[in-house]
């Protein structure tokens, strides 16, 4: 059990540390999450004809270019990206327990994607990891789900770039009397920090009924761009605020 206990605890930190996004990993976090060995590192491993090759490989099967299966991203925090596949050899090549780790997550994202619920039960015990509550772990699972079909409705209503920010600052004005930095600085989130995952329940709770009014009020009036739907944020936000501020009055006979 302990061994299993060290797994896990092993895989998160490999997780919360390297970069993946559209099914690119960062071979430079994975040459860090080694310990940064001098004798194994990302450009020399580029440079052999066996990777060479491999990458050849991969680019006639996918059917692209070198350059959409590997990348440089230049800049702090930056460095070499590749496609998933790859990263999967060099992690192989460069340490086994670290190659052990990375295919464990690969094929757990595998087994998600044929079982979703799976998506479900990772989150849930990633937060039970971080001393979440059963009620906690429920409202921010169904926020989750609330917020994307929310996002979905803003694009299919002509919503477009800051107008999302806007959106989720409207829906922040009356709940929390300020935007998404006003409420970093009153709870003392820090900027890498994801808010919601700092909220407690009832907040979770009451920026869901806001935004599913919103999405309602939007797609039932026919809402298009940033602006109106911006509107339909706010107004949605400050009746849900009224409705909490409503419920925390001193209880009368008077009702």
């Amino acid at each position: 059990m302990k061994e299993l206990t060290l797994y896990n605890q092993e895989q998160a930190k490999l997780i919360a540390n390297i970069h993946y996004e559209d099914e690119m990993i960062s071979l430079t976090d994975l040459w860090k999450a080694a310990g940064s060995p001098s004798n194994k590192k990302v450009g020399d491993w580029l440079r052999s004809d066996t990777t060479e090759d491999f990458i050849e490989a991969m680019s006639i099967i996918l059917k692209c270019g070198k350059s959409h299966l590997l990348k440089v991203k230049p800049g702090k925090g930056g460095g070499t990206i590749s496609h998933k596949n790859i990263a999967l050899a060099y992690a192989k090549w460069l340490d086994p327990k670290l190659h052990i780790l990375v295919n464990q997550i690969f094929f757990e994202r595998v087994e998600e994607e044929k079982y979703p619920e799976k998506i479900f039960e990772r989150g849930i015990k990633t937060y039970e990891r971080k001393g979440k509550p059963i009620e906690w772990i429920e409202a921010r699972m169904q926020g989750i789900v609330a917020r994307n079909s929310f996002t979905r409705t803003l694009s299919a209503h002509n919503v477009e770039r800051e107008g999302y920010r806007n959106c989720t600052n409207a829906t922040y004005s009356h709940l929390f009397g300020g935007s998404t930095a006003v409420i970093r600085h009153k709870k003392g989130i820090q900027k890498k920090q994801n808010i919601r995952d700092n909220l407690s329940v009832t907040e979770l709770r009451a920026i869901e009924l806001s935004e599913l009014l919103a999405k309602e009020n939007i797609e039932n009036r026919n809402l298009y761009g940033n602006g109106p739907c911006e509107i339909a944020c706010r107004q949605s936000s400050k009746a849900v605020a009224n409705a909490i501020i409503q419920s925390r009055k001193p209880i009368t006979n008077n009702i």
